[in-house]
């Protein structure tokens, strides 16, 4: 018989052997660090399809927006138009090492629940220990592009011998998925800390003195 995964069997994690811990901190830290990952998984879809990692002021008016899918122009006359990567001879390495990661770290989470819907875990605890490991890792899949194409952008833009108009600046996606890194790995941290706390000797003969 397939077991369900679902958010209460979170909460019943942070109860000690010895003793339970208030049952309300315990259900409210699962719900929390549950809505930290699905704030962090849209913010990591939103990063990914939004094409403004690198934009460029070629004028007053035109800008290159440049994402990991389309190259956008805005002329600032209330006109966009984007075309596909396909269509241009090179698309920058950063970028392409970014569209394998990213699509990498948007697609863990959904993996995970498929794969625990699909097997027989009796060990509540394995549940957990899985799916902390796997948002620390996605949060460090979604860091290592986001950092690289940062560092990028702060190495043009300190390059003297690049003419200033073609130099490019930062743009929404990056903060955006520095921000979705720091809540999976917020999460995963949460996560892998309550199983320690619930494992120590010493916080269950606390909570059996209490």
């Amino acid at each position: 018989m397939k077991r369900q995964w679902q958010l209460k069997d979170e909460s019943s994690l942070f109860q000690l052997q010895g003793g339970p811990v208030s049952k309300d901190s315990s259900t409210k830290l699962a719900e929390g660090s549950f809505s930290l990952a699905m704030l962090a998984w849209i913010g990591t879809i939103v990063c990914c399809g939004l094409p403004k990692w690198r934009v460029k002021k070629i004028s007053e008016r035109k800008v290159i927006w440049e994402g990991l899918w389309y190259l956008c122009e805005d002329d600032g006359l209330s006109s966009l138009s984007c075309m596909p990567y396909n269509s241009r001879p090179v698309l920058p390495l950063d970028l392409q090492v970014s569209e394998f990661w990213l699509s990498s770290a948007s697609s863990s989470p959904h993996k995970l629940i498929t794969s625990l819907s699909n097997i027989n875990i009796n060990n509540e605890e394995k549940i957990m220990m899985a799916e902390s490991v796997l948002f620390l890792v996605t949060g460090l899949l979604l860091l290592v592009p986001v950092s690289w194409v940062t560092h990028n952008v702060i190495l043009s833009i300190a390059n003297p011998q690049m003419v200033s108009q073609w130099k490019p600046e930062m743009g929404a996606s990056p903060y955006l998925g520095w921000l979705s890194s720091l809540l999976l790995l917020l999460r995963g941290a949460l996560l892998g800390g309550a199983l320690l706390w619930c494992k120590d000797p010493t916080n269950s003969d606390k909570a059996q003195s209490s």
